[in-house]
């Protein structure tokens, strides 16, 4: 069950979202506590329109949330300079890219300078292009990241520090190979799915309204098959779907989850938006053919999200949660995790045995002596979670 202050959060968060007001009442809720649980979500930005003419709140509050509404504006109008430069470049070279999450979903809210971004996100579908974009990226002072954790993109950093995310994959693969194969054909159709928006004066293309929005759960399952997702994931869907999106669009929207077994993943979270954050429920009617959502299951739901903070940082030991539950769970995704890990080899069967102890070895390094954490615990976080996976019946 959700607490006092997170349920606080939720009603602040609702009138932020829909663009309306906010009244603090003294001694309702602890203000550090919520200003530290928004933080932890990214999304403390987003309260200081919600109440910036409330007489609730102190001139000393409301200066901090003013000066957090401040830094983010500034750094959203630093991510959309870089944003339209990088695409501009990139276009000038013949080279095709797609703007992914940020400046393309911030549009969508009441004010879309106050949502939270860190880095600037582009897909480029053909291979040889996204190679070249690396390097042409490279010889306009940009630098490859040392650590790359992820398949699906390549990371590089600007003078600032400001990472730019090139990704030639929507995702990173996933455990189920049915989920795969759709992946693969998905991403064929796509980048021929695109329009243009100009909500912030500069064109910038994103993808259309179905696919927007699909990629926004393939964003999330992402996330939420790791370490978790927060708040601000759950704000974007909110936002999306909160504004007039064509029966077509819905139509077409409807015809991807289902066919890459989403469905239920979906209802889940939109029941979570519609009952805690404000989300109309006369805007998402046509979900409801995905099925209904237990309130129990809302609960678990937004129980998990709280506990995962942005990207699921706050628990160390929120490492992967899995589908199912059981010893062979366990077995299936320690296998694809050696396939994560050693993508090349572990297409040679022979490999196999070798590849399994180094992702154990890998898994005990990176827990035990770096993170200091037992990977005892981390399996047990593991299997707490898939049980509520479990109830999603993901990619089936």
């Amino acid at each position: 069950m959700l607490d006092h202050t997170q349920n606080v959060l939720l009603s602040w968060l609702r009138a932020a979202l829909c663009g309306k007001k906010f009244v603090w009442q003294e001694g309702a809720a602890d203000f550090d506590l919520i200003v530290r649980t928004a933080k932890q979500h990214a999304v403390l930005s987003l309260l200081y329109e919600a109440v910036e003419e409330s007489e609730g709140l102190s001139k000393s509050r409301l200066q901090q949330l003013a000066q957090a509404a401040v830094i983010t504006v500034r750094s959203n109008y630093r991510l959309l300079l870089l944003t339209k430069y990088i695409t501009g470049l990139l276009q000038k070279n013949g080279i095709r890219s797609l703007v992914l999450k940020g400046v393309a979903t911030a549009a969508f809210y009441p004010t879309p300078e106050l949502r939270k971004a860190g880095d600037v996100d582009l897909w480029i579908a053909d291979l040889a292009e996204f190679e070249r974009a690396v390097e042409l990226l490279k010889s306009e002072g940009f630098a490859v990241c040392g650590t790359q954790t992820a398949l699906h993109h390549t990371e590089l950093s600007n003078a600032e520090g400001i990472v730019v995310e090139l990704h030639c994959s929507l995702a990173e693969p996933f455990e189920s190979k049915k989920a795969n194969r759709f992946l693969d054909e998905f991403q064929k159709e796509f980048g021929r799915h695109t329009q243009t928006d100009l909500s912030w004066g500069i064109s910038v293309m994103r993808p259309t309204d179905a696919y927007h929005a699909f990629y926004l759960v393939l964003h999330m399952l992402q996330h939420f098959l790791r370490a978790g997702f927060g708040l601000k994931f759950l704000c974007d869907w909110v936002v999306f779907w909160n504004r007039d999106v064509s029966e077509r669009e819905k139509e077409t929207f409807l015809r991807l989850i289902k066919e890459s077994g989403t469905e239920r993943f979906v209802a889940v979270l939109t029941a979570a938006c519609v009952r805690d954050l404000g989300l109309p429920a006369e805007r998402v009617l046509f979900l409801q053919k995905c099925g209904y959502v237990p309130q129990e299951e809302i609960t678990l739901f937004m129980e998990e999200v709280f506990a995962a903070g942005e990207f699921g940082h706050d628990g160390q030991h929120r490492m992967v949660a899995m589908r199912g539950t059981g010893i062979f769970a366990y077995v299936r995704e320690f296998h694809h995790q050696m396939h994560l890990n050693y993508p090349n080899a572990g297409r040679v069967f022979l490999c196999w045995p070798v590849l399994w102890a180094a992702t154990l070895i890998r898994f005990y390094h990176n827990n035990h002596a770096l993170r200091g954490v037992r990977g005892r615990d981390v399996l047990k976080e593991a299997g707490k979670r898939s049980r509520l996976i479990r109830k999603m019946n993901l990619f089936d």
